[in-house]
């Protein structure tokens, strides 16, 4: 899990943060048993700079980051995961195994650097908030959508648009019972950026569900859902990325629907399996 984080971040990281992260990848067993001044020394820089990687890999301190460090298991990678793009002269049979690899790999990684306490935070929010504003720019509004469904089930005042104009002014008339969700692989996306500045500006509650490392978005965010960013710069689909949020959309879902689980959904139940089998009693 340490690695997967030090690789998320790893393009948000000084000169001398990468240094140290590099060098705690390949000495992670000695690492365990330092001290931050000897990682220091033994890395020619100050403590500051390694108490600054801690909190960019999400750590309150370097304490926190040992705790972790320590109850890490060595991972096993297998041969049989998608390391390059998929080749044009790709069989069938080849694309198939790759995205295969490629989905399960991020599903593993979704959930190995899910941060609970955000999760649990994130639901209480949702739960207390009056109007829900969900907004997100392509792929990322597609399952924004799919959130806006999933919500009407529990009777939220959910609304989801594709058009940033639209959300705005949705977003301008929101207060501090009220809540924005933002979905942005990249972190940086301009129009979600400026939606959360108006919801900080209006004191607007929000949630962002975006990549681990510094972001605009994930400086801005009250609570913050990260998902993977492994996505080569090739990419025609983002399989990464989009199975990634899909994961988180899917954890903050099903947890939100045990919290609230009533006769409402009971109801919606019994109903969909009336349907599905008409004459069975």
């Amino acid at each position: 899990m340490i690695n997967l984080k030090l690789r998320e971040v790893k393009n948000d990281l000084s000169i001398k943060e990468l240094e140290v992260a590099q060098y705690i990848m390949t000495h992670t067993q000695t690492v365990k048993n330092m001290s931050i001044q000897t990682l220091a020394k033994l890395n020619y820089v100050s403590t500051s700079t390694i108490l600054r990687l801690c909190n960019k890999l999400g750590y309150s301190g370097f304490s926190d980051f040992k705790v972790d460090l320590i109850s890490s298991s060595p991972q096993k990678f297998s041969t049989d995961i998608l390391q390059d793009d998929i080749n044009l002269n790709d069989t069938l049979q080849d694309v198939n195994r790759k995205v295969q690899a490629m989905e399960k790999s991020s599903i593993d990684d979704t959930h190995s650097i899910v941060n609970l306490n955000a999760l649990d935070n994130a639901i209480d929010l949702i739960i207390a908030s009056n109007k829900i504003v969900i907004f997100g720019v392509g792929s990322s509004g597609l399952v924004g959508k799919e959130l806006e469904y999933q919500l009407i089930k529990i009777k939220k005042d959910v609304n989801c648009h594709f058009d940033a104009h639209i959300s705005r002014s949705i977003v301008s008339t929101l207060g501090k019972n009220d809540l924005i969700i933002i979905i942005s692989h990249s972190g940086e996306t301009p129009e979600c950026v400026e939606l959360l500045k108006l919801a900080e500006s209006l004191k607007v509650p929000s949630i962002a569900i975006t990549k681990m490392g510094q972001s605009q978005i994930s400086l801005l965010a009250n609570i913050v859902l990260h998902t993977t960013s492994m996505e080569h710069a090739s990419r025609l689909i983002p399989i990464h990325s989009k199975i990634s949020q899909i994961s988180v959309m899917n954890m903050l879902l099903t947890n939100l629907f045990i919290r609230k689980y009533d006769e409402h959904l009971l109801e919606q139940t019994q109903s969909c399996e009336k349907r599905k089998y008409p004459h069975h009693k």
